[in-house]
């Protein structure tokens, strides 16, 4: 025999208020914190919360999502979930939504813009209330017909220009300031930057910045970006440190943590010695850099920032559809290690 599912009513009766009261505080319970619009006495709320509990009670999602128009279910579409700048982004969205009875359903793009179209359109289709989205090159127009048809949405990371959305992103120039400001006050004064071939506005900043870094300096003359192929990394970086080490070079600053690792690894095997011979500064934090015989400096960006802000603008652009596009700058940080000080 199946056993009958707890209702609405039954929590009133055992709780002896009306059903109008435990609908209010049930209500309250799957909105956001900041949207509460209930008043219940706090001690009676507490009674009937644990009424509910003592009875097994389950609200029926399906019709409060047909009722309220919400699934409170958004997609985060990242580059690759398992690097680990995008990693723990991911799990402090994901805190940050289960604070407010929010489901995240998560997904990668390896850099590909037609996967990305394909799992906007699967998460569409699965009713989700907005996106955060990681773009990648070729997929603008895309992202632009999304923005359009009025689907909550931020970008973060990397913004596209000409795009009327809203995104979170990094102060790239700054970072790389930072990054030829350390090397320079070292001693170093040849220093290059291995980046990556993308058309990405995070890649092309940070790129910009390294040049506005160097002549701000006055070491224009020894302005060098090399950019690597994202498909084919380590064999490229290892050809490129060979030859900048071959001319001369004091130092290297590295566009990703990707690229830093790939990079350590090259000097390792080249028999290069860090800091000795040659200088590093690389970019986000990894755990890799723990197992390197040399503490490396690293710019660091706000992990829990980045996810807290992604989040917090979607909830902003979910309540008001109308609601004007902005973008939030997080400031990057250098951590100095012993791989950019002097000999």
């Amino acid at each position: 025999m199946t056993a009958k599912k707890t209702t609405i009513k039954d929590i009133a009766n055992e709780a002896g208020v009306s059903i109008a009261l435990v609908s209010f505080v049930m209500s309250n319970q799957t909105r956001d914190p900041d949207e509460r619009i209930y008043k219940v006495n706090e001690e009676t709320s507490r009674r009937i919360l644990e009424i509910a509990r003592r009875l097994n009670y389950h609200p029926n999602n399906a019709a409060r999502t047909l009722r309220q128009g919400k699934t409170n279910t958004i997609g985060v579409i990242l580059s690759d979930i398992s690097n680990k700048f995008f990693a723990d982004i991911a799990r402090c969205i994901e805190d940050r939504a289960y604070k407010y009875d929010y489901t995240v359903i998560f997904g990668s793009t390896d850099e590909n813009a037609d996967k990305l179209e394909n799992l906007v359109k699967v998460l569409v289709d699965k009713g989700i209330d907005g996106l955060i989205i990681v773009p990648c090159a070729g997929s603008e127009r895309f992202i632009a017909s999304v923005a359009e048809s009025r689907m909550p949405l931020v970008l973060m990371d990397r913004n596209i220009g000409g795009v009327d959305v809203s995104s979170v992103v990094l102060d790239n120039r700054s970072a790389m300031l930072q990054a030829v400001s350390t090397l320079v006050e070292n001693g170093c004064t040849h220093i290059e930057m291995v980046g990556y071939d993308m058309c990405l506005s995070n890649v092309l900043e940070r790129e910009e910045g390294y040049r506005q870094a160097m002549e701000h300096l006055g070491l224009g003359d020894h302005v060098a970006v090399h950019r690597i192929d994202f498909r084919n990394i380590e064999s490229q970086v290892r050809s490129v440190i060979g030859s900048a080490v071959a001319r001369g070079v004091e130092a290297f600053v590295f566009g990703t943590n990707t690229l830093t690792i790939s990079g350590l690894k090259a000097l390792d095997e080249l028999e290069v010695s860090v800091p000795e011979q040659v200088r590093v500064v690389g970019f986000d934090d990894s755990e890799a850099f723990e197992l390197y015989r040399t503490s490396v400096t690293y710019i660091s960006q706000p992990i829990e920032q980045f996810g807290q802000e992604s989040f917090d603008l979607l909830m902003k652009h979910i309540r008001n559809r109308d609601m004007q596009s902005m973008t939030v700058t997080l400031k990057p940080q250098i951590v100095e290690g012993k791989s950019s000080s002097k000999i």
